[in-house]
């Protein structure tokens, strides 16, 4: 999968789809990488405002945070994935056909919100790397509607 398909970018935080591989079964893991779009302090605080309105949780927790229905769902048409944070449209990203194979699969993709802008062009081993160099992110399951 490219590590650079953009999406739309509001409020100081973009996001992008990551195909991962789950660490049990090694089978492929829809990812959806959020991000800010730089260190300004305005952009993290609605960063931490989006990931506190999904309710995820630490990366470091025991199991993965499953997102409640109510409050976000993912769809994907026509090679763009939406996350629907409650009624409204939060994010849109590029996908390709591994990716939206991977959520079919499984039916839920992997949340990954992190606070580094290099987040932006990370392939799979560059998420990993962030995820357990101890830096802050929150991670969740989101379920395809």
């Amino acid at each position: 999968m490219s590590p650079d398909l953009r999406v739309l970018a509001p409020h100081g935080f973009a996001a992008r789809t990551a195909l991962g591989f789950h660490p049990r079964d090694g089978r492929p893991v829809a990812c959806w990488v959020v991000h800010p779009t730089s260190g300004d302090a305005g952009a993290l605080a609605r960063l931490d405002r989006f990931t506190s309105a999904l309710g995820l949780g630490p990366h470091t927790g025991d199991r993965l945070t499953e997102v409640d229905d109510y409050r976000a769902s993912l769809t994907a048409a026509g090679g763009w994935a939406t996350l629907w944070v409650g009624d409204e449209t939060e994010l849109v990203a590029e996908h390709d056909d591994d990716w939206l194979d991977a959520l079919l699969d499984r039916g839920w993709a992997m949340v990954v919100v992190g606070y580094a802008t290099e987040l932006a062009g990370a392939d799979n081993a560059g998420v990993m790397a962030y995820l357990t160099s101890g830096r802050d992110a929150s991670v969740g399951v989101v379920r395809a509607a």
